[in-house]
Order: C-alpha cells, then sequence, then structure tokens
C-alpha cells in the first residue's frame, strides 16, 4: 500500500524532472489516502521559503523512502514499515490497514 502510494509520487517527480507530463496512476482507497497525504506533505514543505530540492532530488528522496519500505515489509510482515514508524514517529495507526 505504502509503496505503491511512494511509486506514484516517484512516477510523478520523474515525469517533472523530464519536462514530461504526468498521467497519474489509479490508486484507490488508503493507497490513495497515503499518496495524497505525502504529497501534501512534500508540497507544504516546498512551499516554505528557503532552498528546495529539485524533481530529481525528490524522486530519489521518494525511492529512499520505497527502500526503507521494502526493508522493515521483509523484516516485520505487511505492516513492517508502519509500526516502524509508529515506533519512530509516534502516534500512528495500523489497525486501520486492510
Amino acid at each position: 500500500m505504502v509503496d505503491s502510494a511512494y511509486e506514484e509520487l516517484m512516477r510523478r517527480y520523474r515525469a517533472e524532472a523530464t519536462n514530461h507530463p504526468f498521467t497519474p496512476g489509479k490508486l484507490d482507497g488508503l493507497r490513495a489516502e497515503v499518496h495524497d497525504a505525502a504529497l501534501r506533505g512534500l508540497t507544504l514543505r516546498l512551499s516554505q521559503p528557503g532552498d528546495h530540492p529539485g524533481p530529481e532530488e525528490l524522486r530519489l528522496a521518494v525511492g529512499r523512502l520505497r527502500s526503507s519500505v521494502k526493508t522493515w515489509t521483509r523484516a516485520g510482515g505487511r505492516q513492517g514499515y508502519l509500526h516502524f514508524l509508529e515506533r519512530e514517529i509516534g502516534a500512528l495507526s495500523v489497525d486501520d490497514e486492510q
């Protein structure tokens, strides 16, 4: 779920970095919610004053997040990454994942 949302973000930033039009994929339910929340967070950060990474740097950063998802999923099962975030950040609900 999280991986597919991050993959969509990578596609978005790859298109932006190469000046190609972005065609959104089909994300539904929780995948769409995760994608939209991550995109809102990134957009909010980028709206703040100061230096910002370009689309290629954003694509690479999201790629590192995807690697983390895969690592923690292998280590802890389907909800491994969400449990990792809960431990590190706290206050996340992993019981709602389907």
